[in-house]
């Protein structure tokens, strides 16, 4: 996480949020901390004296890389002054965020507070020891180490057929589950196969290596 001085224009609201004038009186949140994972960040700051709340912007994913502006969006309004965490989920696995807060009082806001920049988490690795081998005329049978991260909830299987683009085609709820037979197998085409490991916070692995075999 990076705390840099940048000039931040804040943009319109796309989620229905109240406006607010600025009141540059109001005090800034400075102290704010920040901790990443693969799709969400989660925010924490001490007790407000005297004020309704805050308001929360953001940049969307990697936008405004390397440039002095960023462009912000407010995507919340904590309007509980007793509020002291925000997590900010839903977000793009490896991508970086830009992130200020304004204090709220009425129908004013202040100036930005803090301004944090941070990434998400990289995608877990991928699935190890992925094999495939034909059973029978129309049956493919996979299989693979179940993943060694305790974090996983399922496996995506993915297919493809003679070249074409790949297709979602079951998934398997339970870590410990490493096979999959694939019974619509047509003879004579190209069957390639891959696997995604996918987390309980929707977070995914990277993509297995490909199993290519051509159906007898």
């Amino acid at each position: 996480m990076t705390v840099i001085s940048l000039l931040l224009v804040i943009g319109c609201s796309t989620k229905n949020l109240v406006s607010y004038e600025l009141n540059p009186k109001l005090p800034k949140l400075n102290s704010v901390k920040a901790i990443a994972s693969s799709t969400s960040v989660g925010f924490e700051w001490k007790p407000l004296k005297g004020l309704d709340g805050i308001n929360i912007y953001r940049t969307e994913a990697n936008k405004y890389v390397g440039s002095a502006t960023k462009q912000l969006i407010k995507i919340a309004t904590v309007s509980n002054p007793f509020a002291t965490h925000f997590v900010d989920s839903g977000l793009k696995q490896d991508s970086a965020y830009t992130y200020t807060f304004r204090t709220i009082k009425g129908g004013y806001e202040s100036a930005n507070g803090k301004i944090i920049n941070i990434k998400t988490n990289p995608a877990l690795p991928a699935v190890s020891f992925f094999q495939g081998v034909q059973k029978a005329k129309t049956v493919i049978k996979l299989i693979w180490r179940p993943h060694p991260d305790k974090r996983i909830k399922m496996y995506k299987i993915y297919k493809s057929v003679n070249g074409e683009n790949w297709k979602w085609v079951s998934s398997i709820h339970n870590r410990m589950m490493a096979e999959y037979i694939d019974t619509y197998v047509v003879s004579g085409s190209k069957h390639q196969y891959r696997v995604i490991a996918v987390g309980f916070d929707d977070s995914y692995s990277k993509p297995s290596k490909v199993v290519t075999i051509i159906a007898r």
